[in-house]
């Protein structure tokens, strides 16, 4: 039997950790917000969308296509999660960005202190919504609120905060984030994109980031408070949540690593039922593009479904993104007994990278 054939449950993971990501690629609606009509344009002392761009090395995600050598389940996974993640958060940052600039031009409608306040002005495409949004710059740091309520909304007291954030910028070092608030959502549902509408959001993610543009090195959190997304469709229905994060670290020599924990029910392989078990992500690559990686699936607290209790893959990758090694736990190697490949001496790191 080709090794190419044998899948572990991880090779089905990124519609699954990719559900938080869909979930949230909401791009805010802010493009469309009110009767702001948003102008182009970069601006140097705003968030820019590669500031919260996560990537992995560039060797491994152009590698070449050779049906004869096989790239690993875990790095398939975390790439896709990174893709999918880049989408919503480029995306939000885009359009706030888009409409600080707009606003930051113009005489606001109001003041709450030394914020300038703008609107509410009600949805320009005729949806139950109002905006208003609030723009300071104490000491130097850009900050911002945006509300949404509904279109009758007369004020900030009848709205809900959306999404708040900042941006700092000392020489080359650009640091800040925002905070989106998804009970705001589940309170005005019209904000969500008809491909959204089959997920019921709670709680609030934080995306904070700090890049140095003359070395390119970067760090990203996105942090998950009391978050949950349940999709409820047609056939299927699935509940994630987490309190953990999302991190993400590249260094200037072009070496990084990665880390992504979520709470879901994993049962796609039929390795698991129901149950939601902790899914845990880590990889870790070196200048020149190789690295490791470790996907673990655990039981928390007793509960969980597992069919031979806690499920973890090591996994190795060479520069071209090609598996140099990989090992399933011992109870799960009954079930594939030839996925394991390779020798972790190949390894360009050892298993302290990843967290081992």
């Amino acid at each position: 039997m080709s090794t190419n054939n044998i899948r572990s449950p991880l090779s089905s993971l990124s519609p699954k950790t990719s559900a938080a990501a869909a979930a949230l690629s909401l791009c805010l609606c802010l493009p469309n917000a009110g009767c702001l009509a948003l102008l182009g344009g970069g601006d140097a002392d705003f968030i820019e969308d590669e500031d919260v761009r996560l990537a992995v090395p560039a060797a491994v995600s152009q590698r070449a296509g050779d049906p004869d050598l096989i790239v690993g389940d875990l790095y398939r996974v975390v790439t896709a999660t990174i893709e999918d993640t880049n989408g919503w958060v480029t995306s939000s940052v885009e359009g706030i960005a888009s409409i600080y600039r707009f606003l930051d031009r113009r005489r606001e409608t109001s003041r709450d202190g030394s914020w300038r306040v703008y609107g509410p002005h009600p949805d320009d495409d005729g949806r139950d919504l109002a905006w208003l949004v609030k723009i300071d710059e104490p000491a130097g740091v850009k900050t911002f609120e945006f509300y949404v309520g509904p279109r009758s909304a007369s004020g900030q007291a009848e709205m809900d905060l959306f999404v708040e954030g900042s941006l700092k910028v000392e020489g080359d070092v650009r640091s800040g984030g925002y905070n989106l608030h998804f009970d705001a959502i589940e309170a005005h549902p019209a904000i969500k994109a008809e491909e959204d509408s089959q997920f019921t959001f709670a709680g609030s993610i934080m995306v904070s980031f700090e890049r140095d543009t003359a070395t390119e090195a970067k760090s990203i959190d996105v942090d998950f408070i009391g978050f949950s997304a349940h999709y409820d469709g047609f056939l299927d229905e699935d509940s994630f949540s987490s309190d953990e994060s999302y991190n993400f670290k590249q260094n200037a020599d072009g070496s990084g690593d990665f880390h992504l924990a979520l709470m879901g029910p994993w049962d796609d392989h039929g390795w698991s039922g129901p149950e939601n078990e902790r899914l845990a992500l880590d990889m870790a690559w070196t200048p020149e593009g190789a690295g490791r990686a470790r996907g673990q699936i655990l039981e928390v607290d007793g509960v969980g479904d597992l069919k031979h209790g806690d499920l973890v893959i090591d996994e190795c990758f060479k520069p071209e993104g090609f598996v140099a090694w990989r090992m399933l736990s011992a109870a799960y190697q009954v079930e594939a007994p030839e996925y394991g490949m390779g020798e972790e001496a190949a390894c360009a790191l050892g298993a302290e990278a990843v967290g081992k």
